[in-house]
């Protein structure tokens, strides 16, 4: 975010730009440049957006998938933004890149449920990665890739990850043993253009949801406060 604010910095300093480009378009164009900087697909960034009046931690519950959710939670939260099943495949694999927090996987690793300490589901020796990487006790905020095998490179490994058991959120893992989203990631898997069409087309419509215009938002000066 701090590229965001820097980014929001620089172009108010030119006065024919000041005041003109939202915190939301910049981050909405960032987003887009990671990913092609990653070595994924160019898109074009509908712009216009302000900004919102309101930021609250209270807000964003129930409002993001979360790191447990199954499909049907899964659909159901993106199906309130008007977001397909695809697209909600698609938009979770933007998680072949950044990375997590050990807190966000002790449960899988280590206390599953009452009878078994590590999630079945879990490839094996990716869970010993993770044991390593997390071991108890730790600082649950240490950092882990989300992507184990190309962490840094935008592609379809997130969909083989998937194959192979190494989902590093429940919720990831669940698009595979879910015979419902299967389908889906075996397809991507294979063919990464066509995960590339889907994720355009999914990140296009995420892009529209939840708009603000001159009317319910402004463009602020700080990107990190309010005007």
């Amino acid at each position: 975010f701090d590229m965001v604010i820097q980014a929001k910095k620089a172009l108010d300093a030119n006065p024919r730009c000041r005041n003109k480009v939202s915190c939301a378009d910049i981050l909405t164009l960032a987003t887009r440049d990671v990913v092609v900087a990653a070595g994924g697909p160019s898109y074009k960034v509908e712009l216009g957006r302000f900004d919102g009046l309101v930021s609250t931690a209270s807000s964003v519950e129930g409002n993001l998938p979360g790191p447990s959710d199954n499909v049907n939670k899964l659909n159901a939260l993106f199906k309130k933004n008007k977001l397909t099943q695809e697209d909600m495949i698609a938009l979770s694999a933007a998680h072949t890149l950044g990375f997590a927090h050990c807190g966000k996987v002790f449960k899988r690793i280590y206390n599953f449920n009452r009878t078994i300490s590590v999630d079945p589901t879990l490839n094996k020796v990716y869970a010993k990665e993770l044991q390593l990487a997390c071991p108890k006790n730790v600082d649950p905020r240490i950092a882990i890739n989300m992507d184990p095998v190309t962490p840094e490179k935008f592609d379809n490994v997130y969909f083989k990850n998937l194959q192979q058991g190494k989902g590093l959120f429940t919720s990831d893992q669940v698009l595979f043993t879910d015979g419902h989203s299967r389908p889906t990631v075996n397809a991507w898997a294979r063919d990464s253009k066509a995960f590339n069409r889907a994720f355009v087309t999914a990140m296009t419509k995420l892009g529209r949801v939840g708009v603000k215009n001159s009317h319910n938002g402004n463009i602020r000066r700080d990107c990190g406060a309010f005007n």
